[in-house]
């Protein structure tokens, strides 16, 4: 009877207590992040799946210098996030221009009367491609390399300046203002979108550049259905006749 009692006293006591405290308690209950997928131990970088299966992002602090051993995982995941970033942003520029450049380059090099800077087969120059000592070639390397030293010299001072606030990949480069008044939440959708694209585009190159190397053949014939313009294909231009030929008769 004393325990029912007690019992019924304190499910009464309970029902008296002010509904925005309750409310209050849970919104300032700290999250368990242990629960959220990811590397980065703040959980809050875009796109990160917490796929990481050779622990790469914890491998200065467990097998790198003195001084790599003293930063925090913090740094440790920023400075990978941020060489992913460069290198996904170039992977993208590559994906593009790498077919471009195999179908537009013979009609452009016509057009100027210069030689055309393809291979013989008409694979795109590389280090198993070859072909990289032709022409100016070699003079467009070490532009780039210029270009990113110049830029890597930038990326110093800005993380420099930024301190703990430092964002991975941000350069200040926004010419177009995409990201002008918007959301956190809209610009942390930007930076995953722009982080998945990267992804994808390093698979890409990486799969350009095998597929030539194996097939000796260039990407735009060994994936023609990929690079070839959709009027250029019988069935499309035969659908057009058909499609033109039952307007005509229509209107007529």
């Amino acid at each position: 009877m004393l325990f029912v009692a007690v019992s019924f006293l304190s499910t009464v006591s309970h029902a008296f207590v002010a509904p925005e405290t309750r409310a209050a308690t849970k919104l300032n209950a700290q999250p368990d992040l242990s629960l959220v997928p990811g590397v980065y131990p703040e959980k809050s970088m875009p796109a990160d799946y917490g796929f990481d299966p050779l622990g790469l992002a914890n491998y200065d602090l467990n097998l790198g210098s003195a001084r790599d051993k003293a930063r925090s995982k913090v740094d440790v995941v920023k400075d990978y996030r941020d060489a992913e970033l460069r290198h996904g942003r170039l992977a993208m520029l590559a994906a593009l221009a790498w077919p471009i450049q195999e179908l537009a380059s013979p009609s452009l090099a016509h057009d100027i009367g210069s030689k055309v800077l393809l291979t013989a087969d008409g694979r795109s120059p590389s280090v198993l491609n070859g072909g990289l000592g032709a022409g100016p070639i070699p003079l467009v390397l070490l532009g780039t390399a210029a270009a990113i030293a110049a830029l890597d010299l930038r990326a110093l001072k800005i993380k420099q300046d930024s301190g703990r606030d430092w964002l991975p990949g941000d350069f200040g480069f926004d010419p177009l203002r995409i990201l002008k008044g918007a959301s956190p939440l809209a610009i942390k959708d930007m930076q995953a979108k722009e982080i998945n694209n990267g992804r994808l585009a390093m698979l890409a190159i990486a799969a350009y550049v095998i597929q030539e190397f194996i097939t000796g053949e260039p990407i735009v014939v060994t994936s023609e259905q990929l690079f070839t313009p959709i009027y250029m294909y019988p069935w499309f231009q035969a659908f057009l006749d058909h499609a033109f030929g039952i307007a005509s008769f229509r209107t007529g």
